[in-house]
């Protein structure tokens, strides 16, 4: 029996999901944490997906706050790298990055409903405190499969079949992923808060305008990963 012939290769409609270490974490979570209780403390906030939840205006990347500064330049190098690396033809001479994030606190019980930000490109999240915890599950993130027709899933078939993917994630760490990617996240079931900042970008050409809900990103991070 003659042999086949491959002819073409390609990976169709996937959802890549990345994950960064942020260096000396510590420091920084430390100054982003001060800063974020201070915005509660003297700002009402805003209710979107927030259950039992603080969700601040979406001005990170004009805020003055030097903690909120260092991390919008960690921000903008991953969004670089996931950029460079999964778009074709994309160059910072000739493309604009631009982006909104904002503050969550989410005390005991407070949780994310399930939503997407499908009028962006790339969405991600880092995480300053993570309350320890015993509990299965408190405080997850958990992303659901945007395919509507895959029907089953055998526990020995690979995530490419799965309806669902959870990340326990830990203070320090980022994750970027495409924004149509539905997501929502688990209650805190600790007493202690729970402080994330997420954020939205899309990639533009020079030619276009900025958008008046968005703010410009710096092209120059600290470090890229």
């Amino acid at each position: 029996m003659a042999e086949l012939k491959k002819i073409i290769t390609e990976q169709l409609f996937s959802s890549p999901l990345s994950g960064f270490e942020v260096p000396d974490a510590a420091e920084l979570n430390r100054g982003l944490i001060s800063a974020s209780n201070e915005r509660r403390s003297a700002e009402a906030g805003m209710r979107v997906t927030n259950q039992y939840g603080w969700h601040s205006d979406r001005d990170l990347f004009s805020r003055p706050e030097p903690a909120y500064r260092t991390l919008c330049s960690h921000i903008t190098g991953a969004l670089i790298y996931t950029a460079q690396t999964t778009l074709n033809g994309f160059s910072l001479e000739t493309h604009d990055i631009q982006g909104q994030g904002w503050v969550n606190i989410n005390g005991k019980g407070g949780f994310n409903t399930p939503h997407d930000h499908g009028s962006f490109h790339w969405s991600g999240c880092y995480y300053a405190s993570i309350p320890e915890t015993a509990e299965e599950r408190s405080g997850n993130i958990e992303f659901l499969d945007p395919r509507g027709c895959v029907g089953f899933n055998p526990a020995e078939v690979s995530l490419i079949f799965a309806p669902k993917f959870q990340v326990a994630p830990k203070a320090g760490q980022m994750l970027i992923f495409p924004s149509y990617l539905r997501h929502w996240v688990y209650p805190n079931q600790e007493d202690a808060d729970r402080i994330s900042i997420a954020f939205n970008a899309r990639i533009v050409r020079r030619v276009l305008a900025a958008s008046d809900v968005v703010s410009p990103i710096s092209a120059d991070p600290v470090g890229r990963p």
